[in-house]
């Protein structure tokens, strides 16, 4: 009796989980989600996602109930779409799959590792559709990258090292050449200054060489006429 109850109960848990695993909404990795008869399911083209591999986003619309859905055409003609990571958000363009109908693809080259998510407005056939839909987290190559690229990436590394040397003394020189134009020119002006100055001087000293030859000319030009003055009154007295 008790093995049965144990049997009864283990079939009951399996079945249960596997009717739960059934109505899931994710599925591959792919997020699907009903907005009146209509089914909306969106993933990536090739998973998981690689950081800088080249992807597409597809989504498959869909009209009708579970089992028995059929594809709808032209479906995103008044749909607005983008992805979304973090705060950011870029414009999806999506275009009619060559191979299956309802289903649309996007082209797309993710660039950093993490979560990613699809932004959908608008009406599809009359029907509203305005949702965010999770999508597979983008990964890292380097969980199937071998073999290791420390060797290049430690080439990677000293190279940046040899080109920031580099840079900073291309720097420093620029520095100190600037300093010695600066340095030159301060030269110049006092250069300026010193022959300035000189004129100046020399400008005096013609003015002094001047003002002297003027008293000098003076001087004699009064004893010259006191001279004169002193011979005619001598006349006057002979007389």
């Amino acid at each position: 009796m008790e093995k049965t109850t144990i049997i009864l109960l283990v079939g009951f848990f399996l079945l249960s989980f596997i009717v739960f695993i059934g109505h899931l909404d994710v599925s591959f990795a792919h997020t699907s989600k009903t907005f009146g008869n209509t089914t909306v399911e969106i993933g990536w083209l090739n998973e998981p996602p690689l950081v800088s591999d080249l992807n597409s986003i597809t989504l498959q619309a869909s009209k009708g109930v579970s089992g028995n859905q059929t594809p709808i055409l032209n479906a995103l003609s008044n749909v607005s779409s983008s992805v979304k990571f973090g705060t950011m958000t870029k414009k999806l363009d999506f275009q009619p799959s060559p191979i299956t109908d309802g289903e649309y693809d996007a082209k797309i080259i993710p660039t950093r590792v993490g979560p990613i998510s699809i932004l959908v407005q608008g009406d599809i056939k009359g029907q509203k559709v305005d949702s965010e839909f999770k999508i597979e987290d983008v990964d890292s190559k380097g969980i199937f990258s071998f073999p290791d690229s420390s060797v290049d990436t430690s080439n990677t590394n000293n190279n940046g090292q040899i080109q920031n040397a580099m840079s900073k003394l291309s720097n420093d020189v620029q520095t100190s050449r600037d300093d010695l134009n600066s340095s030159q020119k301060e030269l110049t002006n006092i250069q300026e200054s010193i022959n300035g100055l000189q004129k100046n001087l020399n400008s005096s000293y013609l003015l002094l060489i001047i003002t002297l030859g003027i008293a000098i000319a003076g001087i004699v030009m009064a004893a010259y006429l006191f001279n004169i003055l002193r011979v005619k009154k001598g006349m006057l007295e002979g007389s």
